[in-house]
């Protein structure tokens, strides 16, 4: 499924709803859950880009049609503004114009296009053709090039030192071991090259509820709660994982203030972010010392 971007938008087939029917996102560290028809999947879907979005806000979108450009649109709008503003920021949309990015993980590539947007060649890898399909479908309604490739994160068809920046997105807590993946990374960095990784974090706010509040652990939502937390990371886990690399900088990130208990509201939500938030967000660079490794090789 590799290939150029054609310049005009390609015409499907079949119904987007019935192309994205078995794509499998995670919310929160775990598949959505089935079974369940296609308008279902896709609000699902719906809420899990747009980091959660509020059900009120949910339904006064129930008009537009799924998958169509404004769909696309919304999402963006849901995940990149308010509790999302810390998005563009620290993925450094705008700093990687004339690079080369590889796009690995689950989602509709909402993140990876707004690199597309200020000039960079993305490069987008998948397990999944289907949903690559809808990655590549959002990139054609916005006009943006791209290459997309039906790929195992762990096994990627690109030549060692090719890519500038690895963007990682929900990955790394989906897949059981993750070091093969990071390894792969690796290799397919260039010398100096950096990796953005975006993934659950253990102790988020829901980890720290069940440490202040214990009996709540016996009640079905905080069960479910924390099973979904099982997979995340520690920062000081993360940085272990990426140990090849240099230079690590990992931030905690996205909390609604309405998730925190009342006592806790009068503290600074930045603050509490860096405390109890839902994602982590490492970044590192392949250290040019790795350079002399290549030309020894070569």
């Amino acid at each position: 499924m590799e290939g150029s971007y054609p310049n005009e938008l390609r015409l499907w087939e079949t119904p987007a709803t019935a192309i994205a029917a078995d794509v499998p996102p995670s919310m929160n560290g775990r598949a959505i859950s089935a079974p369940h028809g296609p308008a279902e999947f896709a609000e699902r879907l719906y809420a899990w880009e747009a980091l959660n979005v509020a059900a009120s806000d949910l339904a006064a979108e129930e008009a537009t049609e799924a998958y169509s450009l404004q769909w696309f649109l919304n999402i963006e709008n849901h995940r990149h503004s308010r509790h999302g503003r810390w998005i563009p920021r620290l993925l450094e949309f705008a700093k990687h114009g004339n690079e080369t990015l590889l796009g690995l993980g689950n989602g509709l590539g909402t993140d990876w296009l707004q690199y597309a947007r200020h000039g960079a060649d993305v490069v987008v890898c998948s397990p999944s053709a289907e949903q690559l399909g809808l990655i590549r479908r959002n990139f054609e309604l916005r006009g943006l090039g791209g290459r997309f490739v039906h790929s195992p994160p762990a096994s990627l068809p690109l030549e060692g030192a090719s890519i500038d920046v690895a963007c990682l997105s929900s990955l790394l807590h989906e897949v059981a071991d993750p070091q093969p993946v990071i390894q792969e990374v690796y290799r397919v960095l260039k010398p100096g090259g950096k990796v953005l990784a975006v993934t659950s974090a253990r102790h988020d706010i829901d980890f720290w509820l069940r440490v202040c509040y214990p009996w709540q652990r016996w009640l079905p939502r905080k069960a479910a709660q924390a099973d979904r937390n099982a997979g995340g990371f520690s920062a000081r886990r993360l940085r272990k994982l990426f140990a090849p690399f240099v230079e690590h900088r990992v931030y905690k990130r996205q909390l609604r203030r309405s998730e925190v208990p009342h006592l806790w509201r009068w503290v600074p939500l930045p603050l509490l972010e860096r405390l109890a938030g839902h994602f982590l967000v490492l970044k590192a660079f392949k250290p040019l010392s790795s350079a002399i490794t290549l030309q020894a090789a070569a």
